[in-house]
């Protein structure tokens, strides 16, 4: 019987290192430090109005496929929470000033052929500050790409992905448009 046993424990443990989670897994850290001085309580929110809710789509020469986020807003309010923490905001949900970003576009086409493949990672976040008398709002922009041999790495593509979230929240906290606002 057990002679049985371990050759299926051991394909079983085989198949479940080959098969990559059908998920991208997005974590982006705000690691910019104090760029600026926003003296302000902000309540915070992230909402995502993609049309398109493939964080990455994986084009092959016979199929498409596309693949989700899991806590996709959660993961961007964290980062985006941090980042005003540390250059002087409060956080908090009973602010009177809301901070309020909108995803747009937050996705990497990565397209695999014979023995190379090409990611292009493009994000598009839109920012609203809403006071009791006046709004401010702007939409922030950025592309990456990177080249490789043979297939993609799921994890180099998450990198180019968090990074690229990484740079659009740092060029907002240290946006003189934006601080303007907030400061006047």
């Amino acid at each position: 019987m057990m002679k049985y046993v371990l050759p299926c424990c051991a394909l079983l443990s085989l198949s479940a290192c080959s098969s990559q989670p059908n998920q991208l897994i997005l974590n982006p850290l705000y690691q910019g430090g104090k760029l600026s001085s926003i003296n302000q309580s902000l309540s915070t929110s992230v909402i995502d109005l993609r049309g398109d809710p493939a964080t990455l789509k994986l084009i092959t020469s016979d199929k498409t496929q596309t693949i989700a986020s899991q806590g996709l807003t959660e993961s961007i309010k964290s980062a985006l929470d941090s980042a005003l923490s540390r250059n002087g905001a409060s956080i908090s949900n009973l602010a009177t000033t809301r901070f309020e970003v909108d995803i747009h576009t937050l996705q990497a086409v990565v397209t695999e052929k014979m023995m190379s493949h090409t990611s292009n990672a493009k994000i598009e976040l839109g920012v609203r500050v809403i006071r009791s008398d006046s709004n401010f709002s702007k939409i922030y922009r950025g592309n990456a790409s990177l080249e490789g041999p043979l297939g993609h790495d799921r994890a180099k593509i998450e990198g180019q992905l968090n990074k690229l979230t990484e740079q659009l929240i740092t060029r907002m906290v240290s946006d003189p448009e934006l601080l303007a606002f907030l400061e006047g």
